[in-house]
C-alpha cells in the first residue's frame, strides 16, 4: 500500500531542497559581481534573474500544494 502524506512529504522536501540549492547558486554569484566587467555583469544579472524567477514559481508551486 502506497502512503501518500510520506510521497507528498518527499516531494515537498525535494522541491525546497532546489530552492535552497538555487538560493546558493545565486549567492555565489553575488559573491563575485565586485570583480566582472559591464558585458560580464549584465550576463550575470540575467543569470540571477531567470534563477529568481524559477525560485518564485517554485514557492507558489510549493504553497498550491501545501494548502
Amino acid at each position: 500500500m502506497i502512503n501518500l502524506k510520506s510521497k507528498k512529504r518527499s516531494h515537498v522536501e525535494k522541491v525546497r531542497d532546489h530552492i535552497f540549492s538555487l538560493h546558493m547558486k545565486m549567492t555565489r554569484i553575488v559573491k563575485d559581481l565586485h570583480e566582472l566587467s559591464d558585458i560580464e555583469l549584465y550576463q550575470k544579472a540575467e543569470e540571477m534573474r531567470s534563477l529568481s524567477g524559477r525560485m518564485n514559481e517554485l514557492k507558489e508551486y510549493l504553497r498550491l500544494i501545501l494548502l
